[in-house]
């Protein structure tokens, strides 16, 4: 049984100062190593009890005098990770648990380095019963899990906000996503001046289909998909820890690849908050998978490589 790690668990992070490199002496043959420059300033933003594995952090990247960096990337162990810092200077990000150390890097020039540590988070099983049905083949599953994928716009206009979810039902080699919306609404305005918004949890009046997509292990892109007639009914409630839903869910769409699809889950299915941050173009990315494209696939069946694209 796979296995999606959620929890609460508090922890703690090191942020450490400005750090300068200086070379070991000795041979006049070995080129001394240049002092680290400290006018970047590296400094972890989340708050170290929420710092959990598979759920989004953030960094941020300033100037001496406080200014954000726009297009800083980031390094772990001095490797660059194609991660660039957003209009704000903030990088959002999830990963495993484990000790990081991150060092950002701008115009040539590296800021300090902070280790960050990411609490390893409680198991959560799927349990229940299920299947889907795909290609005129019905496929049985034990296992599904309910995620929020975070705010995104609903219309090509970016003026209308709505909440981003998928539940994921997985047999075997095989992974069937649902992706569908929920109402939100503007809450207010963030420091940065984005909008913020409060959405609505997912009910049996609220959702309004979006896709439905078949995945295979091995492929990158869904073996079929469709848009079009999607509806999900959703019957499940989160249990008292928030972290579960409790009940039944299921779904339909239009044929894919001429046959019908249809989707349904009875039973405990983790929770995944895989939300950006609350402007609708924030975005989280996973810095184990950061090199890999995987922008045309939202898939759950392997959750510590877990990315969003926008």
């Amino acid at each position: 049984m796979k296995k999606v790690f959620l929890s609460l668990a508090t922890i703690a992070f090191v942020a450490a100062g400005s750090l300068t490199v200086t070379s070991c002496g000795g041979d006049d043959s070995v080129t001394p190593v240049k002092p680290v420059e400290k006018s970047l300033k590296l400094t972890v933003e989340t708050a170290p009890a929420d710092i959990i594995a598979g759920e989004r952090f953030e960094l941020s990247i300033k100037t001496a005098d406080g200014t954000p960096i726009t297009g800083a990337e980031l390094q772990i162990d001095g490797e660059n990770l194609n991660i660039q810092s957003d209009e704000n200077g903030i990088f959002g990000l999830q990963g495993p648990a484990g000790e990081v150390a991150f060092t950002a890097e701008y115009d040539g020039v590296v800021s300090n380095e902070v280790i960050v540590v990411v609490n390893p988070a409680e198991v959560v099983p799927s349990e229940g019963t299920g299947s889907f049905e795909f290609g005129g083949v019905t496929y049985e599953s034990s296992e599904s899990y309910v995620v929020f994928a975070g705010l995104g716009y609903l219309d090509a206009n970016e003026t209308q906000v709505g909440a981003y979810w998928i539940t994921a039902t997985i047999s075997g080699a095989y992974e069937a996503d649902v992706v569908f919306y929920t109402p939100a609404t503007p809450s207010g305005t963030a420091p940065n001046g984005q909008t913020t918004y409060s959405y609505e949890l997912p009910t049996a009046t609220n959702t309004t289909g979006v896709s439905a997509s078949v995945y295979q292990d091995g492929t990158q892109a869904a073996i079929g998909t469709t848009k079009d007639g999607v509806v999900m009914t959703f019957n499940a409630t989160p249990n008292e820890s928030g972290k579960a839903y409790m009940g039944k869910y299921s779904a339909i769409s239009a044929d894919i690849n001429g046959s019908p699809f249809s989707v349904t889950f009875d039973g405990t299915s983790p929770y995944i908050n895989g939300a950006a941050k609350s402007g609708a173009k924030g975005a989280t990315t996973s810095f184990t998978s950061a090199l890999k494209a995987n922008t045309g696939k939202i898939s759950f069946s392997n959750a510590k490589n877990v990315r969003f694209t926008k």
